[in-house]
């Protein structure tokens, strides 16, 4: 299945200034899964700033995951082919 990624914000310096890509992953792809290809593809910065520990098991608080437009939090959401997964650092102002 392909599914369509967008970065925002700094993620972007993390992923060589890559905006958007096409993610080629298995039918019965998850999150977790997705993410784990970002991070063997863009390396342990990528994977410090999503993960909250090296096991890659707790999504960071900084991160805010959508599918489709909506806020995912459990990484073993399901994907579909032609998901669209917007990746963005959590933004707090006053």
């Amino acid at each position: 299945m392909q599914v369509k990624v967008r970065y925002f914000a700094y993620l972007r310096q993390l992923t060589n200034e890559v905006k958007e890509e096409e993610i080629s992953l298995p039918d019965d792809a998850t999150i977790r899964d997705l993410l784990n290809v970002l991070v063997e593809k863009y390396g342990e910065k990528l994977e410090k700033v999503l993960f909250e520990s090296s096991q890659r098991k707790t999504l960071s608080e900084n991160i805010i995951v959508l599918i489709n437009g909506q806020s995912v939090n459990d990484l073993g959401t399901k994907l579909k082919n032609g998901d669209i997964v917007s990746i963005m650092p959590f933004l707090s102002g006053g």
